[in-house]
């Protein structure tokens, strides 16, 4: 039974992988400009309208105990520190920068969502299942200028691991590699 279970979970796995739309994409404008362009980028992560899990952030991290409460923000520091060094690492187009005022160009990282997905499915099945999911938008602004360059749609960028702060940081990792991506390919 379980070796029938197994199986079914990887079949619908690889047919979800294959039939599934892409984490980040391209909804308005391009990121052609920043193909080969040594552009230094600035991130700014908004925040203002976000949920965890549907519920209001604070709520949220209140329901699950003061320790959440606790580490939410040394969390949310580590997570978005890791996308500047992991855009870093994999795009060789452009570099992120702690200081705006020598930033050619800004990501405005509007986080509409976060799930942390299920520990004990992770463990239990694998394959990405309990995996973490971030949502939301990105806007990437040349300096001086109020009209994006690019927006792109957030859909469900997971982060996998053993541990929710974790989870966030990975699936941070995965959208600053789907990033370097998307501006390699640009045409």
């Amino acid at each position: 039974m379980k070796q029938t279970l197994l199986v079914l979970v990887i079949i619908l796995t690889g047919i979800a992988t294959a039939t599934a739309k892409p984490d980040v994409t391209v909804i308005k404008g391009s990121l052609v400009e920043l193909k080969k362009s040594n552009a230094k980028i600035f991130v700014r992560w908004d925040y203002t309208n976000s949920t965890i899990e549907g519920k209001e952030v604070n709520a949220y991290l209140k329901e699950r105990g003061d320790d959440w409460v606790r580490d939410y923000d040394a969390e949310i520091a580590r997570a978005e520190s890791n996308f500047r060094e992991r855009l870093d690492d994999e795009s060789k187009d452009v570099q992120t920068t702690t200081e705006e005022s020598s930033a050619e160009y800004t990501i405005v990282m509007k986080v509409k969502d976060f799930n942390y997905g299920i520990t004990g499915l992770a463990v239990a099945v694998g394959f990405g299942a309990g995996d973490s999911h971030l949502y939301g938008t990105m806007e990437i602004y040349k300096k001086g200028q109020s009209e994006p360059i690019a927006i792109l749609d957030v859909d469900g960028v997971p982060g996998a691991g053993f541990g929710n702060e974790i989870r966030r940081v990975e699936a941070y990792r995965e959208l600053a590699e789907n990033l370097a991506k998307l501006i390699k390919k640009a045409k």
